[in-house]
């Protein structure tokens, strides 16, 4: 019996992690990608026969938004059609750790990737997020119902329709701090307003300013002095400065708190050491600009918000009541309102076959089907290790510039693990692609000579001489510099250029089809733009192989539809 093949569209689709390994089955047929960055675009056009047809646009236009887009026009055959994809979710990830929530934006590209589902109805789906998305903790906001708005997928009208068969409600009542200080003249300001429509808008908005103001409060409170060290510094301070005199007007306890900002900044700026010598530098104005901020944000994302609610115990607080719902839970019972039977958790890469200990979360969806959904748990007892992904490349010194580099350099054929074999199919036996890092500086040189050396692990095994370019070295990550192990799969592959990542062997940078090694990217996929643009895609990217897995699983569900049609 001829086995089905099926189309594949993939959104977010990166450099095309996820592609690859569902190609890799032999049974997708890749026919659309969304994907706005431009490097990491032209990467998967290049994989993809040049086929510049293949990225999805708006309109023709060149843009491929998901935002902006219409999955209706482009007329996919549902019951042959699969969709792929990880949505970027900023309020997941544990680089938003301090937060546990994201107000801004309330993850509206998670809700994009709904809206695709619902549209394209593809017989089955993949979601791929970070591993704390499946985290209690992360969850959305409800927002204020828009019977206008036919992509509403925040609202209690909406929530209340996808749970309606279990008729369990998927909100609850929650708050969201807003304020927190020990000033109590700053309480007093932040009191005046009874209601969210009653706060005016920040007085800071510009990011790049946003930074400098919290640039200036860390100086201060760690060490209790700040210095603007450069004349960028200076005419930040300067407009923040007259962004403050444009606000005073009004409300008096407003005007005083301002104007106290303005004479703190202007000394700052002519007399940093007279500055210094106060108490304390007056934070009430950068603690309030983030109270209007927070405040901004609620209002732009129309989140469905009761009355201020103010606490006075050891602090005085300023919260304000909301309803929010678990992220997984939602898309749960959303998909399965949409017809599709769900199973999510959170799979470790290195029990795929990746040489890497990458935990992700996915969610697999399949339509039409009475089958309970099971991902995979594992696919092998073998765990690869980083000596089994790159142990060829030890002695082929990587190259530095992009523009004259040569691939006709591959020389290590006696190493034939089974990973090897693997990354060398269906590629010229001396072409290597990709195997360039960064030219080193001396002190990054000496850096990586010293943990070679000393056996190190990281950034922490550096003598204190070699940390001195670092504001705070104390407080540098564990992944910085980090040496790889030889006898261990690698830990989460990031952008290991921004963090310094060393071979295990060599005194020197991982090149970038070292890291596209470790994710399981075989060699003769080549990845396009600057070098830093590599790395991160390298770093955002599924791995193949961990995706493969998977799409195998989705296939047992899908060609068990197939026969018990034809046994009709």
């Amino acid at each position: 019996m001829k086995e089905t093949t099926f189309n594949l569209v993939d959104l977010f689709a990166g450099a095309g992690g996820l592609s690859i390994g569902f190609t890799q089955t032999g049974r997708f047929n890749v026919i659309g990608a969304v994907e706005i960055n431009d490097a990491a675009k032209e990467t998967f056009i290049y994989n993809h026969g040049n086929n510049r047809d293949i990225i999805l646009s708006v309109d023709n236009s060149g843009r491929s938004d998901i935002t902006q887009m219409d999955f209706n026009s482009f007329n996919f055959e549902a019951d042959k059609t699969v969709v792929v994809g990880g949505p970027p979710c900023q309020g997941f990830s544990n680089a938003n750790r301090q937060k546990n929530y994201l107000i801004s934006g309330n993850n509206q590209l998670v809700k994009e990737y709904v809206r695709a589902i619902r549209d394209i109805k593809p017989i089955a789906f993949l979601m791929e997020n970070v591993k704390s998305m499946n985290s209690s903790v992360h969850k959305f906001f409800v927002t204020k119902s828009d019977t206008n708005n036919l992509n509403d997928f925040s609202s209690e009208k909406h929530l209340d329709q996808i749970s309606s068969q279990t008729k369990e409600s998927l909100y609850t009542t929650d708050f969201i701090t807003l304020l927190e200080t020990e000033n109590i003249a700053l309480n007093n300001v932040a009191s005046k307003f009874v209601d969210i429509k009653d706060v005016p808008k920040p007085i800071v908005e510009d990011p790049q300013l946003i930074i400098r103001l919290r640039t200036i409060e860390s100086r201060y409170n760690k060490s209790g002095s700040v210095l603007l060290k450069t004349n960028k510094e200076k005419q930040e301070v300067s407009k923040i400065i007259e962004l403050l005199k444009e606000r005073v007007n009004g409300d008096a306890d407003i005007n005083c708190m301002l104007n106290e900002a303005i004479v703190s900044l202007q000394l700052l700026i002519k007399d940093p050491t007279s500055y210094n010598e106060q108490k304390s530098y007056s934070m009430d104005f950068v603690e309030y600009n983030r109270f209007l901020t927070r405040c901004q944000e609620l209002q732009d994302e129309k989140i469905d918000c009761d009355k201020f609610i103010f606490e006075n115990e050891e602090k005085y607080i300023v919260k304000i009541q909301v309803k929010s719902y678990n992220v997984v839970e939602y898309l749960t019972s959303v998909f399965e309102y949409y017809g599709y039977k769900v199973d999510s958790r959170v799979l470790d890469a290195s029990k795929f076959g990746v040489p890497q200990r990458r935990k992700r979360f996915m969610m697999l969806g399949v339509r039409k089907t009475r089958q309970s959904i099971i991902l995979p748990q594992k696919l092998t007892n073998k765990i690869f290790t980083v000596k089994d992904a790159i142990e060829d490349l030890e002695e082929i010194k990587p190259q530095h510039e992009l523009e004259s580099y040569c691939s006709s350099n591959y020389e290590n054929h006696q190493i034939q693990s089974d990973l090897i074999k693997y990354y060398r199919k269906n590629i010229d036996e001396t072409l290597l692609f990709n195997h360039v890092n960064t030219k080193s500086t001396e002190l990054v040189k000496a850096r990586f000579k010293h943990i070679l050396e000393k056996g190190g692990k990281n950034f922490h095994s550096l003598p204190e001489e070699l940390k001195k370019s670092y504001q705070d070295a104390s407080r540098t990550q564990n992944t910085v510099y980090l040496r790889l192990n030889y006898d261990e799969p690698s830990p989460t592959v990031i952008n290991v250029r921004k963090s310094m990542w060393q071979h295990p062997s060599k005194a020197r940078a991982l090149s970038i089809r070292e890291a596209a090694r470790l994710q399981s990217f075989p060699d003769n996929f080549e990845f396009m733009g600057r070098k830093d643009e590599q790395y991160q895609q390298v770093g955002n990217a599924v791995p193949p192989l961990l995706a493969k897995a998977v799409a195998e699983q989705m296939l047992k569900y899908l060609d068990s539809m197939t026969n018990q049609k034809d046994s009709c």
